[in-house]
């Protein structure tokens, strides 16, 4: 299992960075075009926005992937090496789970509910409501693997 987090961990780096990349490189040819003007790139901002989306979840999931989401620490260093140390994370696991179990299932049903289109190039909405089931999902699966090395004696993490 360790593998395959690793492959989807550079899988989700690769499309965040490319993604970053490209919006980068379309918003610096937005700029030049203002002051030396190549044609009309009203087409950019919709890429852009595609993109943005994308790059936001999959580097969002990749965060979560490798336990470097923000988080208030005062209660666990509180707790750290107490007998409740270990409910307490259970319970924070679980709460993260239910939040992105819940966060999945609404972005999944906004997904299949679009029926819109871009503005520009007529693409379906899907294709920028598609990042937030699919991340939730993966997001998911490690709440779901933190929370089987929580559960197994000897397999939490420090």
């Amino acid at each position: 299992m360790n593998r395959a987090g690793e492959i989807v961990g550079a899988a989700l780096r690769t499309v965040a960075t490319a993604f970053f990349i490209a919006i980068a490189v379309l918003m610096i040819v937005q700029v030049l075009n203002r002051f030396h003007p190549l044609g009309s790139m009203d087409w950019s901002d919709e890429i852009i926005e595609l993109l943005l989306v994308w790059t936001i979840f999959c580097g969002s999931a990749e965060v979560w992937r490798i336990r470097q989401h923000f988080l208030v620490d005062m209660i666990p260093l509180m707790l750290k090496g107490t007998r409740y140390e270990r409910p307490h994370r259970l319970v924070t696991a679980l709460a993260c789970l239910l939040f992105i179990a819940v966060f999945t299932y609404q972005s999944f049903d906004l997904f299949m509910r679009a029926a819109d289109e871009s503005p520009y190039f007529s693409l379906t909405r899907r294709l920028w409501y598609g990042a937030l089931p699919l991340n939730g999902l993966l997001m998911c699966l490690f709440s779901l693997r933190e929370l089987y090395e929580l559960l197994l004696p000897g397999r939490a993490r420090a």
